[in-house]
């Protein structure tokens, strides 16, 4: 208890240097604009009569918008530099949330997702490419802290927002209000971090990029990130769906999921040093599994409770992952760790595709059994790394 409760005040590193706070704020930002998008996936449904299925074909052009853009944002780093692409990236993608409130048809609807993924693609690889260089130049733990920031926004925008989503159904109002709140506040600290460029390539290494170190890094991103993905794209239809529950309080499936994110993440970076990453990865990716058969219970309680445990197994992964990453002899920061944001997020972009189709076929309990599976093969790859 008291090495939790010692871990947990890494926190205050971010309140005491605003040289942390602004960067890690941006994955705040990231969530809340993101969340926003996912609270009103029901709604958008029904405004254009769309099936599940429909939806999960929808999110699958998110996936390509991001794949698309995966090898211009490596490149858009080297230009701009990792700090002023993760403002302007966030702007961008801010902005482009819009775009799926506006349009009427469906064909509109796959056009505006494919944008807000080239957009999501853009600002996600520099955001992390820019902690990790934070983190290297400063010699300070804030990867997982960091992340912890993305939970704070995902209870703000699924709870609160989701509530008033669900209550008020004005989404242009609510998108409006979101984004000039956060992309203001952005204009007031970029300062901070705006400056920062990628370190170069050491002496001597290869000029090949290396990607067989990184592969099994990769692939525990994906599964995860298809996972984090398809909780955040499906958590209030399986709510309503299979549990039934008032429309008011879908958005606290994803909220009490966010909950545990937030409890694990600032205390990720003390059990990281303790136990090492392949060790922890184990023990978070078991407490997932945990939290999906809780999940699978349909019951109000146990179901909302069940994904608040899956958050906590998810908490430290993405995190640990990039870290592993950045710390590749002969890989430059920005490279590893765009090579494991972009392989995870078209993970998390993929990921709720394929279950919608699944949701479409038998149902979304079917789905979740079969992503509780999908979780389990990642255990097994942690396993044999780390032999």
């Amino acid at each position: 208890m008291r090495h939790i409760f010692t871990t947990m005040l890494s926190i205050k590193i971010f309140f005491q240097n605003r040289r942390f706070f602004a960067p890690a704020f941006l994955y705040s930002c990231f969530s809340l604009v993101f969340s926003t998008w996912i609270i009103y996936i029901p709604y958008i449904a029904e405004k254009l009569n769309i099936s599940e299925g429909h939806v999960g074909g929808a999110l699958f052009f998110t996936s390509l918008g991001s794949f698309v853009m995966i090898p211009v944002s490596n490149k858009l780093i080297d230009v701009l530099g990792v700090g002023r692409q993760a403002f302007w990236g966030f702007v961008a993608y801010a902005v482009s949330l819009y775009g799926i409130f506006l349009v009427d048809t469906y064909t509109l609807l796959c056009a505006a997702l494919f944008v807000f993924g080239m957009m999501s693609c853009i600002f996600a690889i520099s955001l992390n490419s820019l902690i990790a260089n934070i983190e290297k130049q400063a010699g300070q733990y804030i990867m997982t802290g960091s992340h912890g920031f993305w939970s704070i926004g995902g209870i703000i925008g699924a709870s609160i927002g989701g509530y008033f989503a669900g209550k008020y159904k004005m989404p242009l109002v609510h998108v409006s209000v979101v984004v000039t709140i956060l992309v203001g506040l952005q204009f007031w600290l970029r300062k901070a971090y705006i400056h920062i460029k990628s370190e170069p390539l050491e002496k001597g290494a290869s000029k090949r990029f290396p990607i067989k170190p990184l592969l099994a890094i990769a692939a525990v991103g994906m599964v995860i990130l298809a996972s984090e993905g398809a909780i955040a794209d499906w958590s209030a239809l399986y709510l309503q769906n299979e549990v039934s529950l008032k429309s008011y309080f879908l958005g606290f499936g994803y909220a009490f999921f966010s909950l545990g994110m937030t409890i694990g993440r600032f205390s990720g970076d003390g059990f990281s040093r303790k136990l090492g990453s392949w060790k922890l990865l184990q023990f978070a990716i078991a407490i997932s599994v945990a939290g999906f058969i809780l999940v699978l219970f349909r019951h109000p309680i146990v179901s909302i409770v069940g994904f608040g445990v899956v958050g906590l197994g998810f908490s430290v992964i993405v995190p640990e992952i990039y870290r592993l990453a950045s710390n590749i002899k002969g890989i430059r920061t920005a490279d590893g760790v765009s090579f494991i944001a972009a392989t995870s997020n078209v993970g998390f972009l993929t990921g709720p595709v394929l279950l919608g189709f699944i949701a479409e076929v038998y149902s979304l309990f079917v789905s979740f059994i079969i992503l509780t599976f999908f979780v389990s093969s990642a255990f097994f790859v942690t396993l044999y790394k780390r032999r």
